[in-house]
């Protein structure tokens, strides 16, 4: 005599939509976020109360306290800043500058750097600060 036993369900759980949800979730905050690049030297910035809003310029030159300078994020010396922003100021003289310095930079390091940037042939130049 044969009885018949009871059938098992086999049920499983198939996680491929969900891996593919993951994927797609984890493309598109990859795509929408944005990167802080490391500046080549790291700086305290200053604090003004009149301090105003401006767009970022193709020009930055960075010094800290101990002297140190970059430009566009690269490090370069300040017998060579002259000659390394006379090409990227030649197409337009008027080509806004950002000088972000230091709160401990010397003043006297800081109208140096000021003076090869005139030099170069650059007029306009900004002091990059925080707002108060």
């Amino acid at each position: 005599m044969d009885f018949e036993g009871r059938t098992r369900i086999h049920s499983h759980l198939d996680i491929a939509p969900l891996i593919d949800i993951v994927f797609l979730l984890l493309v598109f905050f990859m795509l929408t976020s944005t990167f802080i690049v490391p500046e080549a030297i790291e700086l305290e910035l200053p604090e003004s109360k009149s301090a105003e809003v401006m767009d970022i310029t193709p020009i930055v030159v960075s010094l800290n306290q101990t002297g140190q300078l970059a430009l566009n994020g690269e490090s370069i010396s300040l017998e060579k800043l002259k000659p390394a922003i006379m090409p990227l100021i030649k197409p337009d003289p008027d080509a806004p500058i950002t000088l972000k310095t230091d709160a401990q930079t010397e003043v006297q390091l800081l109208l140096q750097v000021m003076d090869e940037i005139r030099a170069a042939g650059g007029t306009n130049v900004a002091l990059a600060t925080l707002k108060k």
